[in-house]
């Protein structure tokens, strides 16, 4: 098969369906997945990825389940990773409830609405001049912006009749207005050019920039409440998705979420769903078990209700699947909403009055994943005063607990973002603007200032594997 553009797919279909003849386990599914990602920027930076595949090959075979991942897509190489899985499932433990894969009867309907279009040719299609040529002519005033873009193909083929197959595309847009202080930031992500709308990404930048020069404030004391954009809060839904939804934190006792389910942690303003055949997120049919996605609400009026998992992890804890099966036998939620709220820009701010406002989190360094203490690096921080965004401050550092401020909101914006996260490969996070209450002042430290001594280093939970 080709490694300078995409695999046809009616050649990878029939090399599928030849090593699921030829497999002797019990039961065998096959997971193609291929991808070619870019990205360029303003200047003239960049690079487009050749397409890269692979293959994540399940078997059960006597009761036991094994797995085998490999790049090589030649179907005499698929063979051979159908044996190393079974090798596997040797050595594994008898299920005492078999994880049937996923029969073709049981797999639901794949239904999305007309608007969602999952592909558009442009990005197909973009090269890194052609990316750079259209940031030029959206950023003629010397903003910084990023593109990146990616290119998919899924296919999932079982030995139960189950064929699922799939083609998307993604674009993301990140603009900086100013990377000094109080600098304008802002983000989006869309199927398609057309959904993207650069233009109003644009503008959300320049409507939060402190002019360069610009007096600093001086740094905030107290109880404050912090206004954070929608690219702000989708960071922390990623921590929350990676180290509490997750079913790997869920099965291994670390998430909050095997002590509360059902229990009311966060503020009842906090309204969660996971809806991947919603149209103004990035939507996406069937998870990599092939199962139909739905629409799922895991946090109602602040009370989480389930973690993401896939068919053997809902068997295990005793839960039904919610279709969010990832690579490497674990799941995640792929199509994340925070449901938007009442308030205005105007109400928002006001609820902000006397604190801090916060454009941009850097991804977030998880040091205590059982109580969710968390570090960031807060960028285009701006006081908040009469109703406006006023002086700039220093780029902050930020330790707090994600438990601690997702249980007292102020507001909640009308006017979610959607942004690409590491826990949403194939899909995407969206979020309102939120204004966080009673938020202690003394968390947020200008980057010079020495950490606190025994703060322990990052936690190295890997990305998903798809």
């Amino acid at each position: 098969m080709g490694d300078a553009t995409f695999c046809s797919l009616d050649e990878v279909s029939t090399c599928l369906e030849r090593v699921l003849a030829a497999s002797p386990a019990d039961e065998t599914e096959l997971v193609w997945l291929e991808r070619r990602r870019g990205r360029a920027d303003a200047r003239g930076g960049g690079v487009l990825e050749r397409p890269r595949a692979s293959v994540l090959v399940r078997v059960v075979e006597g009761g036991r389940l094994g797995w085998f991942r490999t790049e090589v897509l030649d179907c005499n190489e698929l063979e051979s990773a159908v044996r190393q899985a079974l090798a596997l499932a040797k050595v594994q433990p008898r299920m005492k409830k078999r994880p049937v894969l996923q029969r073709d009867g049981e797999a639901n309907a794949v239904t999305l609405p007309p608007s969602a279009v999952l592909l558009d040719p442009a990005i197909e299609q973009l090269d890194v001049a052609g990316a750079t040529e259209r940031l030029r002519a959206l950023c003629p005033d010397g903003e910084r912006a990023r593109l990146r873009w990616s290119a998919n193909r899924l296919a999932i083929f079982n030995s139960h009749g189950l064929r699922r197959a799939a083609a998307a595309t993604d674009v993301s847009l990140e603009v900086a207005a100013g990377l000094h202080a109080g600098g304008g930031r802002a983000a989006g992500a869309a199927r398609t050019f057309e959904a993207l709308a650069p233009e109003r990404i644009l503008e959300r930048a320049r409507s939060t920039h402190a002019e360069p020069g610009t007096p600093q404030a001086a740094p905030a004391s107290g109880s404050i409440p912090v206004l954070l954009s929608g690219e702000a809060t989708i960071e922390l839904l990623n921590l929350l998705n990676g180290y509490a939804f997750s079913a790997r934190s869920y099965l291994d006792g670390f998430s909050f979420l095997s002590r509360h389910r059902n229990v009311q942690v966060f503020d009842r303003l906090v309204n969660l769903r996971d809806d991947g055949t919603a149209s103004d997120g990035l939507a996406f049919p069937f998870d990599l078990e092939g199962a139909a996605k739905r629409p799922l609400d895991l946090i109602v009026d602040g009370k989480p209700s389930t973690p993401a998992l896939n068919r053997h992890q809902g068997l295990l804890a005793g839960l039904r699947s919610t279709a969010q099966a990832v690579g490497g036998e674990d799941a995640l939620f792929g199509n994340l909403f925070l449901l938007p709220g009442a308030a205005p820009a105007e109400e928002l701010l006001a609820a902000a009055d006397g604190g801090l406002y916060v454009a941009w989190l850097e991804p977030l360094e998880c040091f205590d994943p059982v109580h969710l203490h968390v570090r960031a690096v807060a960028r285009g921080v701006r006081r908040v005063e009469g109703g406006r965004l006023a002086a700039p401050l220093p780029d902050l550092a930020w330790e707090d607990s994600l438990l601690r401020l997702l249980a007292r909101l102020a507001a909640v914006g009308r006017r979610p973002v959607v942004r690409v996260t590491p826990t949403t490969p194939l899909g995407a996070i969206s979020a309102p603007p939120i204004v966080l209450d009673a938020v202690d002042a003394a968390a947020l430290r200008p980057l010079a200032t020495p950490a606190p001594s025994g703060v322990a280093t990052r936690s190295r939970r890997p990305r998903p594997a798809v």
